[in-house]
Order: C-alpha cells, then sequence, then structure tokens
C-alpha cells in the first residue's frame, strides 16, 4: 500500500493518483475487502466404495488361500496392502490431495478403512478431509509413533521367521 502523499510508484516507477490511494485506504479501513470464498464440502467416507472394496478384498482372500495356501496368501495379500499404499502416496501427490504421506501411512496400517476412503477422496481433491488431514496432537503422534514401531517389528519378525514350512 502506498501512502497518500507517494506521486510514483516505488516499484513500477509510474504516476499514482492521490484519490485511488485515499480510495483504497478508505476500503481497507471499512473493511470492505473481497469476502472469502465458500469452503467446499468435506470429503466424505464411502459405503459403497468400502463395500466394494471389502468384496474384492474377501474375494482375493479365497482365491489365493485356496491356490497358495494360508501362510502364502498372506504374504501376497500384505504385498497387495503395501503397493496399494505406495500407489495411494503416488497418486495424492498427481492430483494434488493434502498430506499424501498421511493417507499412504493411514492405507498402510488400516487399510480396510482408509484406502476406499482415500478412493473416495480421489474424486475431489480440493475438498478437506478433516479425519486424516487435520492437525494431530502431541498425544495422537505419540500414539501413530507406537503404531508405527509395532508395525515395523512385525514385520522384521515375519522377514526373519520367513514362510512356515
Amino acid at each position: 500500500m502506498l501512502a497518500p502523499s507517494c506521486r510514483i510508484c516505488v516499484a513500477c516507477k509510474q504516476p499514482v493518483e492521490p484519490a485511488q490511494s485515499r480510495r483504497s485506504q478508505a476500503h481497507a479501513a471499512t473493511g470492505e475487502l473481497e469476502k472469502p470464498l465458500p469452503r467446499p464440502e468435506p470429503a466424505r467416507f464411502s459405503w459403497q466404495i468400502f463395500l466394494s472394496v471389502l468384496a474384492g478384498w474377501l474375494l482375493a482372500a479365497a482365491i489365493t488361500q485356496r491356490l497358495l495356501g494360508p501362510a502364502n496368501s498372506q504374504w501376497v495379500l500384505g504385498g497387495l496392502v503395501a503397493l496399494s499404499s505406495a500407489w495411494v502416496v503416488y497418486d495424492a501427490r498427481e492430483k494434488g490431495v493434502a498430506k499424501p504421506l498421511r493417507w499412504g501411512l493411514g492405507s498402510l496400517l488400516l487399510w480396510i478403512v482408509v484406502f476406499p476412503w482415500y478412493l473416495a477422496r480421489r474424486r475431489k481433491p480440493q475438498a478437506p478431509c478433516p479425519f486424516v488431514e487435520a492437525e494431530v496432537s502431541p498425544l495422537g503422534r505419540a500414539l501413530l509413533f507406537a503404531l508405527m514401531v509395532f508395525f515395523l517389528l512385525s514385520i522384521v519378525i515375519m522377514i526373519f521367521k520367513g514362510p512356515p514350512r
């Protein structure tokens, strides 16, 4: 904002009309600024997508268990979760969805809930999702950290133990 006594703009070196400067100061003083844009409706959980993903998961689990056995089917289904979670991070970055790492971690840790929610969320990349994208309290961060440590320990134990024979 330029002072009313300025006659030449310091940035563009163009002459400035004092009346223009006073008018914009009057608008700023009375609070007649632009109205904020309405916030978009938050992204909602889709039960239809959830039930479709659940049905697909149960079908994949039944097929892999019949073909590969219980132990090997767990490896295949775990790989499916890991790959789909990596895709969530990649796709969220491509679409401009807020907090793509949170979406990916949530999908990795609680796949059956977060993955269908992300599929519903990706339809409207500008719609907020307070459950996943809101600021986290220190207690929430500590709980998430503990959950991640237990998850990583279970993966390490599973790798060293190997599949049962």
